[in-house]
């Protein structure tokens, strides 16, 4: 499915005005419905549907590993789940296993926002990158940010990876619902070249959540769970 389209625009250069075609990302609308019932309507981008699914439900603790959906139907703009469903998953406590030296952290953002080919042509999507400590990524993109962070975990669950072993990065600022995301499933570290906001630092400070905003450059701003960056 495409996810961008072309228009004939007129550009503005130094005042001078031109006819050129340009690239603009495909808005999708999406339906989620779970044994019947609607559960969610989403904006997306139309690309990697069965991981932004999986990993919704997961963000969100409605599912805790991938066997919790029996069935997946996805057709023109609608999902039908069957999911089965049982007790209220509760967040895992956040680990320690993953610890970044502050050149790490700086390296790693540098790769991330050279990666995405969709982003240099649209200038229209957010960007989220799962990295294990195995050297495994996962890289998605998508209009909105909590869908690809969605996505990027989804994935990981489908392949059944040890989301304590992973640290995300992010291409947009870090609200309380994308620290939630990390919380519930796991992830122990968050990275971006965005601010947070107050509440996602309360949060991210009440679970030990590393929370990394700002990082550009040689710089960054830890609001979080310091211990995980090691300093020296």
């Amino acid at each position: 499915m495409d996810v961008s389209k072309r228009f004939e625009i007129i550009r503005i250069e130094d005042d001078r005005p031109s006819t050129v075609q340009d690239q603009v990302i495909i808005e999708y609308d999406l339906a989620i419905f779970i044994n019947g019932e609607r559960f969610v309507d989403m904006l997306c981008t139309p690309r990697d549907l069965e991981c932004l699914i999986y990993g919704h439900l997961f963000a969100e603790g409605v599912i805790s590993k991938k066997s919790d959906i029996k069935e997946l139907k996805i057709s023109e703009k609608r999902a039908d789940l069957v999911v089965e469903r049982s007790v209220q998953p509760t967040p895992p406590e956040l680990g320690h296993a993953v610890r970044l030296s502050v050149p790490d952290v700086f390296a790693a953002v540098e790769n991330f926002h050279s990666q995405s080919q969709l982003f240099a042509g649209t200038g229209g999507v957010h960007n989220c990158k799962l990295q294990h400590s195995n050297g495994a990524s996962i890289f998605m993109e998508d209009l909105g940010r909590h869908n690809a962070g969605d996505k990027a975990l989804g994935k990981a669950l489908l392949e059944e990876w040890d989301l304590n072993q992973v640290y995300m990065i992010t291409s947009g600022r870090v609200p309380k619902y994308m620290a939630q995301k990390a919380i519930n499933t796991g992830v122990s570290i968050i990275i971006s070249k965005s601010p947070p906001t107050d509440q996602s630092v309360e949060l991210a400070r009440a679970h030990n959540l590393t929370l990394c905003g700002f990082v550009r450059g040689r710089r960054m701003n830890i609001y979080s769970g310091p211990e995980r960056i090691l300093l020296d």
